[in-house]
C-alpha cells in the first residue's frame, strides 16, 4: 500500500518527527481560530457517529451471540432433563393406571369371596383360538393350576400354566373355556363358553323356546367348585332363534373388558389358604 504523505524511502523516525511537527503547527495555527476549530469539529462528527454506532453494533452482536449461546446451553440442559424425566413420567402413568384399576377392583369386590392377590399383566397372546395372558406371579406366590382369576367387573378366567415367578391365565373368551353359570333371576343351570372373541361369549345347548331374555345378568353357579357362586360373568346381549336349528344362538357380553386387562386378582377360596413356596 503506498504511503499517504511520505515516500517509503524516508526512514520511519523522520516520518514520525514530521507528523509530530505538523500536529504542533496545526495546534498553534488553530489557536484563536474559532471558525477553523468548529469546522474541524463538524468534520469529525460523522467519524465520531460512525465510531459510536460501530461500537454499539459490536456490543449488540456480542450480546446476541452470548444470548444465543446461553439459550442453546439452556436448551441442551432442558433436553437432558426431559430425557431423564421421561422414564419417571412413564412409571408415574403406569402406577396411576394400576391404582385406578386396583380401586375399580376393590369397588367390584368390596367383600372378596376368599383371599386375593393383585397381579400385573405382563404379556398377552390373543389369537384365533387362544385368549391367554401372562401375569407376574407364579409358584413362589402359591399360584396353582385351575385358580380362579377376577378383574374389574367380575370373572376373568382361570390359571392354566404355572411357572416359578409367572403364570398364564386362559380368559373366559378362550375357545377351551367353559364356566358353570346361572341367570341372576333364576337357578337355571347354564354353561358360558368362550368364542375366541374377547368381546363375546355364548350359551350353548339352549332350546329355541328358552326362557332366557336379552339383558339378563349371568353369574357363576358354583358347580364344580372352581368359581365361587354369584360372581358376575356377563349380560345376555342377543338371542337368535333359527327355525332350522334345534338350539337358540345366545350371545353374552362379558362383564370384564377381557381385551384391556392390566391388573387382575388371583383368588384363593376360603377353604384353601394361600401357600408360599421358598425357592
Amino acid at each position: 500500500m503506498p504511503s499517504l504523505f511520505f515516500p517509503r524511502r524516508l526512514p520511519q523516525s523522520v516520518r514520525l518527527l514530521a507528523l509530530g511537527l505538523l500536529s504542533v503547527l496545526l495546534s498553534v495555527l488553530t489557536q484563536g481560530q474559532g471558525d477553523l476549530r468548529t469546522m474541524a469539529l463538524d468534520a469529525a462528527l460523522p467519524v465520531q457517529w460512525f465510531n459510536s454506532r460501530t461500537e454499539a453494533l459490536w456490543d449488540e452482536i456480542g450480546g446476541s451471540l452470548h444470548s444465543r449461546a446461553a439459550l442453546e446451553a439452556e436448551n441442551a440442559r432442558l433436553r437432558q432433563a426431559l430425557a431423564a424425566a421421561q422414564p419417571l413420567l412413564l412409571d408415574r402413568d403406569v402406577l396411576r393406571s394400576e391404582n385406578r384399576q386396583l380401586l375399580a377392583l376393590l369397588d367390584s369386590f368390596p367383600q372378596a369371596p376368599g383371599r386375593v392377590m393383585a397381579a400385573r399383566v405382563i404379556a398377552e397372546n390373543f389369537t384365533a383360538g387362544n385368549q391367554i395372558i401372562t401375569v407376574d406371579h407364579g409358584r413362589n406366590d402359591g399360584v396353582f393350576i385351575g385358580q380362579a382369576v377376577l378383574a374389574t367387573g367380575g370373572v376373568a378366567g382361570q390359571v392354566v400354566t404355572v411357572g416359578t415367578m409367572t403364570s398364564q391365565i386362559a380368559l373366559l373368551s378362550d375357545l377351551d373355556s367353559s364356566v358353570p353359570a346361572q341367570s341372576a333371576q333364576n337357578d337355571q343351570p347354564l354353561l358360558v363358553n368362550g368364542t375366541g372373541n374377547p368381546q363375546e361369549l355364548q350359551i350353548p345347548f339352549q332350546a329355541r323356546n328358552t326362557p332366557l331374555r336379552t339383558g339378563e345378568q349371568l353369574v357363576t353357579s358354583g358347580l364344580g367348585g372352581r368359581y365361587p357362586p354369584g360372581l358376575p360373568i356377563g349380560t345376555i346381549q342377543s338371542i337368535r332363534r333359527n327355525g332350522t336349528q334345534a338350539f337358540a344362538d345366545i350371545k353374552v357380553r362379558p362383564a370384564v373388558a377381557l381385551g384391556r386387562l392390566n391388573t387382575v386378582l388371583l383368588l384363593w377360596p376360603p377353604n384353601q389358604p394361600r401357600a408360599t413356596t421358598t425357592p
